[in-house]
């Protein structure tokens, strides 16, 4: 036995095994006189599995018909909110509005997050 607990050594694997991309997060935005969002320092790089999401997905609820991609997050201790910048991995390449986010736990605490990404902005 290695000793790590059940969910760490499962979040280890769903990083190793099922992240292919990444993202770049950049937190903690400010606003300036005017309410414009502006953001200070560099991003954090995190694995992820982000996907297109398909007709199917997209519901009767507003947030869901304005995403374009999902972005799942296996990370035990990231706080992500919407004012948050997220930048996608190739081919998608750019800076996106988060439209909703969904924290993902089990019964000892936070196992991901999961991100639902917005068509590009000024679009």
């Amino acid at each position: 036995m290695t000793g790590a607990s059940p969910s760490a050594v499962f979040a280890t694997d769903l990083k190793v095994q099922m992240t292919p991309t990444t993202v770049d997060i950049r937190i903690t935005p400010s606003r300036n006189n005017y309410g414009e969002i502006s953001y200070s320092g560099s991003a954090t790089t995190y694995p992820a599995y982000v996907r297109r999401i398909t007709a199917a997905d997209r519901d009767t609820d507003n947030d869901l018909a304005r995403c374009e991609y999902v972005a799942y997050i296996p990370d035990q201790s990231l706080t992500l909110e919407v004012e948050d910048q997220i930048t996608l991995p190739a081919p998608i390449s750019g800076t996106r509005p988060i439209v909703k986010v969904d924290i993902r736990s089990d019964a000892i605490g936070q196992v991901g997050v999961v991100a639902y990404i917005g068509s590009r902005r000024g679009t």
